[in-house]
């Protein structure tokens, strides 16, 4: 950090020159804003801004024990002196100008020993990559599937190398639900299987909530295929409203061809726009991946005001109907944090029955330290927040909940002297969140460029997934509506593992505010009735036995339907899929009849491609469904949990905030979910609470930490239906297969080309002493799009009950207790090894001699 200081020093000797390095971090950040200061544009850079940087990098400094502080000019465009002192910085008169200081600060807080854990937390947050507190994440050695697709040489943690596996390993038609924790690489976990799988063809498509996220993986996703240069025929991965038209065309062009690879999009393009293009692709067998990013929001969105989070339910389903034998697309539910309500969801909407599995390894984030105000009133709150943003450190995301709120804050900080700084929000243009997230991060996708702004003011449309790893600050200057969307927006800083701090300040009104945003409108269980009645009174029969019904149907004293019938519509049918009343699927495309005219044929054709998104079909699930009685007690039930989980979950972040117990305790409780006989739970880390900091400085965890969890390690799920098992006809009734070798020449020769045929007929888990002899990478290539999986660390060997390949080594005369006891259990596993091997009851006896499964690897290999 020597460096830091004297680069810092130089730029601001050399005023008002600006000499340009290839300076990173909060350097770079000051470089750019000299460099426009220096230029005159001060619309883009403000004094604010120039003393913000450098008190940030003075500080950065400090902690590292270099306290001279730096020689600045006294020159009309940077600050005056009684300007620093307004920033928290001392200064002293020199020859060439003033000597500036940065004066420590942290918010506010009530007690002399949270004073001082404060100012700890803060030291944290400024030592960055040489903090204790760093989160420090063990990373596993890649897979060669993983490396293959990615070009990475590690998982970056065992939570997402065993939800990459569940992933890849998943079977045609199922579903993973993935809870990751946010830093762990959920991203990759569906790039990887998504771009692997797509290399000889084929699609995937990952739904994402917002534009900015969109594109922010499309420009992810550009870097990787372009390192491998195997690219989409466009170059665009992001099918969004702003793009021309003649993109998106040639988008569902690719889509429906199976050359697209990896398409990110909203629920509402899946359900119109590309309904069609994934339709013919699922037909076709080119549909791999639906994948669901930001989960959670299935239940928080899709129950209110975006119902096609849930209703993409009933296009999956017909994908899966559509799709040939064994090439149904595999459904992947992610998100860093999930509750028991929206598990259950996930599953009922988006799982055939027995087809889930859950990889849970939650935890709660290691970097932040939180920190509230409760302001008397909207000015005391205001002049709160524009301290917070003066002196905490970028770059920093101030969240807002109103449009017009986040449109107000960035006035109002401009009209203070900043002006490094940019909002996004749901009515922002796709090329406003580009430039926005391109200045902020100071990159393109065509490489660096300099950063423009340290400070976005958004509303919650801005920050899910979006990937700025250094973000050290969330401001919130509102109250979330609900504990998801905090923790959500939180996890938006210290995505690099640093440290990091959320500050929010509340006012009067707030909590008002909150609870009526989450109180998303309910139909009443009579008005649900009369439209379901008047949907049903219209039905049409098909051929498939379905009842297919428009929603463009209104009950008779709803003659205009408000501009809304349709949404509405969606959302009582999606009710009636969670009451068990319905099951709903896409209508299916007429068939023409042998004396039909081309003209009369083509009419009902168009007419049938019209109503597309204004027409479901039903089966009714349920023999009572059309009994008033029972649908109304059936509505009612499912109208109850909902009400009851909007009030609980508006309630629950304020009883956070005002309790004495450990935000983190109080935070893992909210995502601990009972599954299936057993209970899912989420480690409790925590940095710094208002709570906690009220004990002082002492701290249990060895890192500093006031609580610490263990890093996950969730099994990797073995899934019921998955029964490759090409030699079944050699084991007869015994689980495991033995196939020997004779001699060296055997092992080299034969065993390479075994092990290949086995992973193309689906047995691609192999693990062993034997793999350090193969080259692995060359054999993924050889049987790709298949994955290739090596368990090096015997965990799939004494955890996976799905068949797996063993390769002992020549060397190996004995089997070891842990190959033992698979041998001993009912886990289908293909044992190779040299023809010496012992019994693993009989040391003094070969294996063949005793174990009538058996053959030689020359025979094995002649099977196929």
């Amino acid at each position: 950090m020597g460096d830091l200081w004297a680069h810092a020093q130089e730029l601001f000797t050399a005023w008002p020159q600006v000499p340009t390095t290839t300076a990173t971090g909060t350097l770079r950040r000051l470089e750019d804003a000299l460099a426009d200061r220096a230029a005159h544009r001060a619309d883009a850079v403000g004094w604010c801004d120039i003393a913000a940087l450098t008190r940030q990098v003075l500080l950065e400094v400090a902690v590292r024990g270099n306290n001279a502080g730096l020689e600045v000019p006294l020159d009309p465009a940077l600050p005056s002196r009684e300007q620093w002192e307004q920033m928290a910085c001392r200064t002293l008169p020199t020859t060439r100008g003033l000597r500036v200081f940065a004066l420590p600060w942290h918010p506010r807080e009530l007690t002399p020993e949270a004073q001082e854990s404060a100012r700890e937390d803060l030291k944290q947050i400024y030592l960055g990559v040489d903090s204790p507190h760093r989160r420090h994440l063990e990373p596993r050695p890649a897979d060669p599937y993983w490396a293959e697709a990615l070009g990475y040489t590690e998982y970056v943690s065992v939570g997402q190398q065993q939800a990459a596996r569940a992933v890849a390993l998943a079977p045609a038609g199922s579903t993973t639900i993935v809870c990751l924790p946010t830093g762990h690489g959920k991203t990759a976990v569906a790039q990887a299987s998504a771009l692997l799988a797509g290399a000889r063809g084929g699609v995937s498509i990952v739904v994402v909530p917002t534009v900015i996220l969109a594109l922010d993986m499309e420009a992810r996703t550009q870097a990787t295929l372009e390192r491998q240069g195997r690219g989409s025929p466009t170059g665009r991965y992001a099918y969004t409203g702003g793009m021309p038209e003649e993109v998106k065309r040639q988008i569902c062009d690719d889509v429906r061809t199976g050359r697209q690879r990896l398409l990110f999009a909203s629920p509402e393009a899946v359900v119109t726009a590309l309904k069609k293009p994934l339709e013919d692709a699922a037909e076709a067998g080119l549909l791999q991946y639906f994948v669901i990013d930001e989960a959670h929001l299935v239940e928080q969105w899709g129950t209110g005001f975006r119902p096609e989070f849930q209703t993409m339910a009933s296009h999956r389903r017909t994908w899966l109907r559509k799709a040939p034998q064994d090439q149904a697309p595999v459904t992947v539910a992610m998100s860093a944090t999930l509750t028991h309500q929206q598990v259950s969801l996930l599953e009922q909407l988006f799982a055939e029955e027995g087809q889930a599995q859950v990889v849970w390894a939650s935890q709660l984030r290691h970097e932040p330290s939180y920190y509230v105000d409760t302001c008397p009133d909207e000015q005391s709150r205001n002049e709160a927040v524009i301290d917070a943003v003066a002196m905490l450190p970028r770059p920093l995301a101030l969240y807002t909940t109103r449009v017009k709120d986040a449109a107000d804050w960035a006035e109002r900080l401009r009209q203070a002297g900043f002006r490094r700084v940019t909002q996004v929000t749901g009515k922002s243009t796709d090329d406003q969140r580009r430039q926005a997230l391109e200045g902020w991060a100071g990159s393109t996708p065509d490489g660096p460029e300099p950063t423009r702004f340290d400070v976005v003011v958004g509303t919650s449309a801005f920050g899910l997934g979006v990937d700025l790893a250094d973000v050290r600050t969330v401001v919130h200057a509102c109250l979330p509506e609900t504990t998801d969307r905090y923790y959500q927006e939180v996890g938006r800083a210290g995505r690099d593992g640093h440290p990091c701090i959320a500050y929010m300040a509340t006012a009067p009104g707030d909590e008002a505010l909150a609870e009526s945003l989450n109180r998303s409108p309910q139909l009443t269980a009579e008005r649900a009735w009369a439209r379901w009645r008047a949907m049903w009174v219209g039905r049409t029969p098909t051929d498939s036995g379905a009842h297919r019904l428009s929603l463009e149907a209104l009950p008779a004293d709803m003659p205009e339907g408000f501009g809304r019938h349709r949404s509405w519509n969606e959302r009582i049918l999606n009710f009636m899929v969670r009451a068990g009343l319905i099951k709903v699927t896409i209508p299916e495309p007429p068939q023409r009849s042998e004396k039909e005219t081309d003209a009369a044929w083509q009419g009902r054709l168009d007419a049938f491609y019209t109503s597309l998104g204004k027409q479901f079909d039903v089966f009714l699930a349920d023999g009572q469904t059309n009994d008033r009685a029972y649908f109304l007690q059936r509505f009612n039930d499912v109208r109850r949990l909902i009400i009851n989980d909007q009030r609980d979950a508006a309630g629950r972040l304020r009883r956070i905030l005002r309790s004495d117990r450990c935000w983190g305790e109080a935070l893992a409780d909210h995502y601990r979910v009972p599954y299936r006989g057993g209970v899912l739970t989420t480690g409790v880390t925590c940095r710094g609470c208002p709570p906690c900091r009220k004990q002082g400085p002492p701290r249990t965890a060895p890192e500093g930490y006031y609580r610490l969890a263990v890093e996950p390690w969730p099994a990797v799920p073995s899934w019921p239906s998955r029964r490759e098992d090409p030699l079944r006809r050699f084991r007869g009734d015994l689980p495991c297969l033995s196939i020997y070798w004779e001699t060296e020449q055997e092992f080299t020769d034969l065993v390479p080309e075994l092990l290949e045929r086995l992973a193309v007929r689906g047995m691609s888990v192999v693990g062993g002493p034997g793999l350090a002899r193969l080259a692995t990478r060359r054999l993924q290539r050889d049987v790709r799009p298949r994955p290739l999986i090596l368990d090096r660390d015997e965990d799939l060997l004494g955890r996976y009950t799905n068949p797996m390949v063993w390769l002992l080594d020549s060397s190996a005369s004995h089997m070891g207790d842990d190959l033992a006891m698979r041998f001993d259990s009912q886990d289908v596993t293909y044992l190779l090894h040299p023809r010496s091997l012992a019994h693993p009851d009989r040391p003094d006896t070969p294996l063949v001699a005793i174990h009538r499964a058996h053959l030689w690897v020359r025979t094995a290999l002649e099977s196929f």
